[in-house]
Protein backbone atom coordinates (compact mmCIF):
# COMPACT_ATOMS: atom_id res chain seq x y z
CA UNK A 1 0.00 0.00 0.00
CA UNK A 2 1.38 3.42 -0.98
CA UNK A 3 1.94 6.07 1.66
CA UNK A 4 -0.74 8.28 0.07
CA UNK A 5 -3.30 5.47 -0.01
CA UNK A 6 -2.58 4.58 3.60
CA UNK A 7 -2.84 8.23 4.60
CA UNK A 8 -6.25 8.52 2.95
CA UNK A 9 -7.44 5.31 4.60
CA UNK A 10 -6.21 6.38 8.04
CA UNK A 11 -7.79 9.83 7.61
CA UNK A 12 -11.15 8.29 6.63
CA UNK A 13 -11.11 5.99 9.64
CA UNK A 14 -10.04 8.81 11.95
CA UNK A 15 -12.99 10.92 10.76
CA UNK A 16 -15.32 8.23 12.15
CA UNK A 17 -13.91 8.64 15.65
CA UNK A 18 -16.60 9.38 18.30
CA UNK A 19 -14.98 12.77 18.97
CA UNK A 20 -15.51 13.78 15.34
CA UNK A 21 -19.21 12.91 15.56
CA UNK A 22 -19.38 15.08 18.69
CA UNK A 23 -17.69 18.06 17.04
CA UNK A 24 -19.97 17.80 14.02
CA UNK A 25 -23.01 17.75 16.34
CA UNK A 26 -21.78 20.88 18.14
CA UNK A 27 -21.32 22.81 14.91
CA UNK A 28 -24.81 21.87 13.70
CA UNK A 29 -26.30 22.81 17.07
CA UNK A 30 -24.56 26.19 16.92
CA UNK A 31 -26.04 26.82 13.47
CA UNK A 32 -29.50 25.85 14.69
CA UNK A 33 -29.27 28.19 17.67
CA UNK A 34 -28.19 31.11 15.48
CA UNK A 35 -31.35 30.67 13.41
CA UNK A 36 -33.58 30.29 16.46
CA UNK A 37 -32.26 33.51 18.01
CA UNK A 38 -33.07 35.39 14.82
CA UNK A 39 -36.50 33.85 14.27
CA UNK A 40 -37.87 34.02 17.82
CA UNK A 41 -38.67 37.68 17.28
CA UNK A 42 -41.49 36.66 14.93
CA UNK A 43 -43.03 33.98 17.16
CA UNK A 44 -45.43 35.96 19.39
CA UNK A 45 -46.83 38.04 16.54
CA UNK A 46 -47.37 34.93 14.45
CA UNK A 47 -49.11 32.99 17.21
CA UNK A 48 -51.47 35.90 17.87
CA UNK A 49 -52.23 36.19 14.15
CA UNK A 50 -52.74 32.42 13.96
CA UNK A 51 -55.25 32.52 16.82
CA UNK A 52 -57.11 35.43 15.25
CA UNK A 53 -57.27 33.67 11.88
CA UNK A 54 -58.55 30.49 13.52
CA UNK A 55 -61.41 32.40 15.16
CA UNK A 56 -62.18 34.16 11.90
CA UNK A 57 -62.23 30.88 9.98
CA UNK A 58 -64.59 29.34 12.53
CA UNK A 59 -66.90 32.33 12.30
CA UNK A 60 -66.98 32.09 8.52
CA UNK A 61 -67.76 28.37 8.66
CA UNK A 62 -70.66 28.85 11.07
CA UNK A 63 -72.09 31.89 9.31
CA UNK A 64 -72.04 30.24 5.90
CA UNK A 65 -73.03 26.78 7.11
CA UNK A 66 -69.83 25.21 5.76
CA UNK A 67 -67.73 22.43 7.25
CA UNK A 68 -64.69 24.69 7.15
CA UNK A 69 -63.80 28.34 6.82
CA UNK A 70 -60.62 29.91 5.46
CA UNK A 71 -58.87 32.99 6.83
CA UNK A 72 -55.42 34.40 6.13
CA UNK A 73 -52.80 34.53 8.86
CA UNK A 74 -51.58 38.12 8.75
CA UNK A 75 -48.04 37.54 10.01
CA UNK A 76 -44.73 36.01 8.98
CA UNK A 77 -44.22 32.47 10.23
CA UNK A 78 -40.89 31.99 12.03
CA UNK A 79 -38.41 30.03 9.91
CA UNK A 80 -38.02 27.34 12.55
CA UNK A 81 -37.87 24.28 10.25
CA UNK A 82 -34.39 25.31 9.08
CA UNK A 83 -33.15 25.26 12.68
CA UNK A 84 -35.05 22.07 13.47
CA UNK A 85 -33.42 20.43 10.45
CA UNK A 86 -29.99 21.24 11.87
CA UNK A 87 -30.96 20.01 15.34
CA UNK A 88 -32.08 16.75 13.74
CA UNK A 89 -28.68 16.37 12.10
CA UNK A 90 -26.96 17.29 15.36
CA UNK A 91 -28.82 14.58 17.27
CA UNK A 92 -28.08 12.11 14.49
CA UNK A 93 -24.37 12.81 14.91
CA UNK A 94 -24.56 12.39 18.67
CA UNK A 95 -26.34 9.04 18.42
CA UNK A 96 -23.93 7.72 15.82
CA UNK A 97 -21.01 8.90 17.93
CA UNK A 98 -22.42 7.10 20.97
CA UNK A 99 -22.83 3.93 18.95
CA UNK A 100 -19.29 4.07 17.57
CA UNK A 101 -17.89 4.81 21.03
CA UNK A 102 -19.58 1.67 22.35
CA UNK A 103 -18.71 -0.44 19.33
CA UNK A 104 -15.46 0.70 17.64
CA UNK A 105 -15.75 -2.22 15.20
CA UNK A 106 -18.25 -0.09 13.29
CA UNK A 107 -15.34 2.04 12.06
CA UNK A 108 -14.43 0.72 8.61
CA UNK A 109 -12.21 1.55 5.66
CA UNK A 110 -13.34 2.43 2.16
CA UNK A 111 -17.02 2.98 2.94
CA UNK A 112 -19.09 4.06 5.92
CA UNK A 113 -20.61 1.13 7.79
CA UNK A 114 -24.20 0.55 6.68
CA UNK A 115 -25.35 0.60 10.30
CA UNK A 116 -24.44 4.30 10.43
CA UNK A 117 -26.41 5.40 7.38
CA UNK A 118 -29.86 5.72 8.93
CA UNK A 119 -31.52 9.10 9.57
CA UNK A 120 -34.26 7.64 11.79
CA UNK A 121 -33.54 9.09 15.23
CA UNK A 122 -35.82 6.69 17.05
CA UNK A 123 -34.09 3.67 15.55
CA UNK A 124 -30.65 5.22 16.00
CA UNK A 125 -31.41 5.81 19.68
CA UNK A 126 -32.36 2.16 20.12
CA UNK A 127 -29.22 0.99 18.36
CA UNK A 128 -27.08 3.28 20.51
CA UNK A 129 -28.85 2.18 23.74
CA UNK A 130 -29.84 5.81 24.28
CA UNK A 131 -33.13 6.05 26.17
CA UNK A 132 -35.78 8.31 24.71
CA UNK A 133 -38.40 9.43 27.23
CA UNK A 134 -42.06 9.08 26.30
CA UNK A 135 -42.48 12.74 25.33
CA UNK A 136 -39.28 12.63 23.28
CA UNK A 137 -40.24 9.81 20.93
CA UNK A 138 -42.72 11.78 18.76
CA UNK A 139 -40.33 14.74 18.75
CA UNK A 140 -37.48 12.52 17.56
CA UNK A 141 -39.76 11.12 14.85
CA UNK A 142 -40.69 14.66 13.77
CA UNK A 143 -37.02 15.68 13.63
CA UNK A 144 -36.34 12.65 11.45
CA UNK A 145 -38.97 13.83 8.98
CA UNK A 146 -37.57 17.35 9.06
CA UNK A 147 -34.04 16.16 8.35
CA UNK A 148 -34.99 13.74 5.58
CA UNK A 149 -37.45 15.93 3.66
CA UNK A 150 -39.86 18.24 5.49
CA UNK A 151 -37.19 20.76 6.49
CA UNK A 152 -35.52 20.94 3.09
CA UNK A 153 -37.93 19.88 0.34
CA UNK A 154 -41.50 20.94 -0.51
CA UNK A 155 -42.56 17.32 -0.99
CA UNK A 156 -41.70 13.83 0.27
CA UNK A 157 -40.38 10.98 -1.86
CA UNK A 158 -43.68 9.12 -1.59
CA UNK A 159 -47.23 10.48 -1.74
CA UNK A 160 -48.37 8.45 1.27
CA UNK A 161 -45.66 9.93 3.48
CA UNK A 162 -46.44 13.44 2.26
CA UNK A 163 -50.17 13.02 2.84
CA UNK A 164 -49.71 11.79 6.41
CA UNK A 165 -47.45 14.65 7.47
CA UNK A 166 -48.56 18.14 8.57
CA UNK A 167 -46.71 21.09 7.11
CA UNK A 168 -43.17 21.53 8.37
CA UNK A 169 -44.16 24.27 10.83
CA UNK A 170 -46.66 22.00 12.57
CA UNK A 171 -44.29 19.08 13.09
CA UNK A 172 -42.86 20.63 16.27
CA UNK A 173 -45.97 22.72 16.95
CA UNK A 174 -44.56 26.04 15.77
CA UNK A 175 -41.59 25.83 18.14
CA UNK A 176 -43.38 24.75 21.31
CA UNK A 177 -41.43 21.46 21.31
CA UNK A 178 -38.03 23.18 21.24
CA UNK A 179 -37.38 22.63 24.98
CA UNK A 180 -37.73 18.87 24.40
CA UNK A 181 -35.38 19.03 21.41
CA UNK A 182 -32.77 20.87 23.46
CA UNK A 183 -33.14 18.49 26.39
CA UNK A 184 -32.52 15.51 24.09
CA UNK A 185 -29.47 17.21 22.64
CA UNK A 186 -28.08 18.03 26.10
CA UNK A 187 -28.48 14.45 27.31
CA UNK A 188 -26.97 13.03 24.13
CA UNK A 189 -24.06 15.46 24.29
CA UNK A 190 -23.38 14.59 27.92
CA UNK A 191 -23.57 10.85 27.24
CA UNK A 192 -21.19 10.99 24.28
CA UNK A 193 -18.78 13.31 26.08
CA UNK A 194 -18.65 10.88 29.01
CA UNK A 195 -17.59 8.10 26.63
CA UNK A 196 -14.62 10.06 25.29
CA UNK A 197 -11.16 9.73 26.87
CA UNK A 198 -10.66 13.50 27.21
CA UNK A 199 -12.42 16.83 26.59
CA UNK A 200 -12.73 17.84 22.94
CA UNK A 201 -12.98 21.33 21.47
CA UNK A 202 -14.10 22.38 18.00
CA UNK A 203 -12.53 25.83 18.23
CA UNK A 204 -9.58 24.93 16.01
CA UNK A 205 -9.66 23.56 12.49
CA UNK A 206 -7.11 21.61 10.49
CA UNK A 207 -5.76 21.78 6.96
CA UNK A 208 -4.80 18.62 5.11
CA UNK A 209 -2.43 19.00 2.16
CA UNK A 210 -1.79 16.06 -0.14
CA UNK A 211 1.75 16.07 -1.41
CA UNK A 212 1.94 15.36 -5.13
CA UNK A 213 3.84 12.14 -6.01
CA UNK A 214 7.43 12.86 -6.92
CA UNK A 215 7.63 16.18 -5.09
Amino acid sequence: MSDLKKFKEDTFRAAQNPACWLLSAERLRDGAEAILVQEQAFEIEYLRAHEAATKEAMAIAYSEGNEAGIADIEARVPNYPAAQLLYGYALENLLKGIRVARDPSLITSGKLNGKLKSHDLVELAKAASFTLHTQEIPVAAALSKLSTWAGRYPVALFEAEFASTPNADELLDYGSRHPIVKAMYSRGHAELTALLPKPVSNRNGAVVVFRQPGT
